[in-house]
């Protein structure tokens, strides 16, 4: 969406669109590179970094850690390779934290004990970064125990063959593991690193963090198709990717653009004139109407049926529905937040995946993740107001009406205006 759509609440003339302008983007600086020079936090990921998500025991989404995109260094690298590769990630992290880092979650950034004792983390600090180093003697206990008296928070790695952090434990917050370990008896949280099986994630305390495979998504059930997988890939990629990643996965999958652009010049789209192309699609759009008219697509698929047409109606009927309450007065942290959450209810079903894998998969913010895990907070409130509407449930409907202090008309009226303006899309997915 941008700023001076003539019409942001509707479908026509503005595409899929809420009232409110988009977030601003964190503007910052490659490390080096001359000021006048800005790059946006969202190309900087593109380009090189990238969020792992670390999630609690009930898939929760509880932290992130910062890595270098497509990167693993084995452990017998040249010791020049993983200085370059540490370079890199710290030179994103100090653009990052010049720009201001927008994430409420805890970011975890792993060093070297050469950064430990260097200047960097106090440099680079920020009150949600937790530095994660591995401590081997006395010298690196000592400076660890010491910046953390000064305020940064560190998360040292045991180590069964060394027993210095293991004898320190008390004075950690943090501690991180490997799911093959024995779980330590401490009270520090553990960070537990290659989880790939439910039952090696249960033997490990309901506190901890978890990292791996089983938590990640990245193996997929036997049950899903291909066609799915590429549909969970283009969903994951129009959720939290630039529009040139975008551009990149239509050139990558040329059997997707049709149907693309058969969305982008419908009154779902909003074009003021046709795009002949993916790119130009695309690059019309915008930034926030080309994501969510390639999320769309994804649900609906490349040859949609009637399931799963009504499933990408139905979603885009929640979206708008929900965007129209937020900014009737119900409480929610954006409209823009909202409607991906009406959005994305309809997925478990379109792409034949459980919602907590889902979540993982997508690396869902908290406040998506709870509203879909039917936990309770503002967000979930609505999309319980959203399935009432579908259902016709007067008595929901006039409890959650009260809840959110909207008088029940305008909810009907701003759902039938949902309904009316997604219907466009059934002609588009034919």
């Amino acid at each position: 969406m941008t700023p001076d759509d003539p019409h942001p609440s509707r479908i026509v003339g503005g595409g899929i669109n809420t009232r409110e302008s988009e977030q601003p983007v964190v503007v910052t600086q490659m490390l080096g590179i001359d000021n006048s020079d800005p790059i946006r936090e969202e190309a900087l990921r593109a380009r090189f970094l990238s969020f792992d998500p670390l999630f609690d025991a009930a898939s929760n989404l509880v932290a992130h850690q910062l890595v270098l995109r497509g990167r693993t260094t084995p452990a017998d690298a040249p010791p020049e390779l993983r200085q370059m590769e540490e370079d890199m990630l710290l030179t994103g992290l100090y653009s990052l934290t010049q720009g201001g880092l927008t994430n409420e979650l805890p970011l975890l950034v792993r060093i070297s004990t050469g950064v430990l004792f260097s200047d960097i983390p106090q440099q680079l600090n920020h009150r949600q970064m937790i530095w994660c180093v591995a401590i081997d003697n006395e010298q690196h206990l000592v400076r660890a125990l010491a910046l953390q008296d000064t305020g940064l928070t560190y998360c040292p790695t045991l180590n069964h063959n060394n027993a210095i952090v293991q004898d320190s434990a008390s004075a950690w917050r943090y501690l991180a593991c490997h799911a093959d370990d024995t779980p330590p008896a401490v009270a520090a949280c553990l960070v537990v690193e290659g989880v790939r099986h439910a039952h090696t994630q249960a033997r490990w305390p309901e506190n901890a963090w978890f990292k791996g495979s089983f938590f990640s998504g990245d193996t997929q059930p036997t049950e899903n198709t291909h066609e799915h997988a590429i549909q969970l890939d283009l969903l994951a990629i129009a959720l939290r990717q630039s529009v040139e990643t975008l551009v990149q996965f239509f050139r990558l999958n040329p059997e997707m653009t049709p149907r693309l652009l058969a969305i982008a010049n419908s009154q779902v789209g909003g074009l003021s004139r046709p795009a002949e192309s993916a790119a130009h699609a695309l690059v019309m759009l915008g930034p926030q109407r080309a994501r969510r008219v390639a999320a769309l697509l994804a649900l609906a698929g490349k040859q949609p049926t009637e399931a799963t047409r009504h499933y990408a109606v139905t979603a885009l009927t929640r979206a708008l529905f929900m965007g129209k309450i937020t900014r009737l007065g119900a409480p929610a942290e954006s409209a823009a937040a909202a409607f991906e959450i009406g959005l994305l209810s309809i997925a478990p079903h379109a792409l034949s995946l459980p919602v907590e894998t889902l979540i993982r998969k997508l690396g869902l913010s908290a406040t998506s993740a709870r509203a879909l895990s039917a936990y309770p907070s503002p967000e979930g409130a609505m999309l319980q107001l959203t399935y009432a509407c579908e259902n016709n449930d007067v008595e929901t409907l006039a409890a959650y009406a009260q809840q959110l202090e909207i008088p029940l008309h305008q909810i009907s009226v701003a759902y039938l205006d949902a309904l009316i303006a997604a219907s466009a899309l059934d002609a588009a997915l034919h």
